[in-house]
């Protein structure tokens, strides 16, 4: 039987997730590997919502770092942040500079002229001074 190979090499990934990314979709796995407690809060009503209607976990290296709630707004050209949580244990200044890349990069294949923070979650302050840079 082929033994299992194993990198001792870092991982150097950066990426948003969709709810419905293979990774994603299997919570219970989700929670196994990466200590990532997800629900999709699309059918929870806007005021119990924890982190909001279409969260998007963000992938760094090897760990799930943060999630963010976006929105298209397609009419006013950005794509709005309308929450973004990072996970505890995380330097959020860290995870704000890789994440606002992710984001702008995010907008431009959307044909959006920008990423802008919105006003809900922890990580909005550090993600508003990155989206400036």
């Amino acid at each position: 039987m082929p033994s299992k190979l194993i990198s001792a090499e870092p991982v150097n990934a950066r990426a948003l997730l969709t709810p419905f990314d293979p990774l994603v979709w299997n919570r219970d796995r989700i929670k196994r590997i990466f200590g990532f407690d997800y629900k999709i809060e699309i059918y929870v009503p806007e005021k119990k919502r924890k982190y909001g209607y279409y969260v998007y976990p963000f992938l760094l290296g090897e760990d799930l770092v943060a999630r963010v709630d976006l929105k298209a707004e397609r009419d006013k050209g950005v794509l709005r942040v309308k929450g973004a949580f990072v996970e505890d244990g995380f330097a959020p200044k860290y995870v704000a500079e890789n994440l606002a890349d992710k984001l702008k990069l995010m907008a431009n294949w959307l044909g959006l002229k920008r990423a802008v923070e919105g006003r809900r979650g922890n990580l909005i302050g550090e993600l508003r001074t990155a989206l400036k840079r």
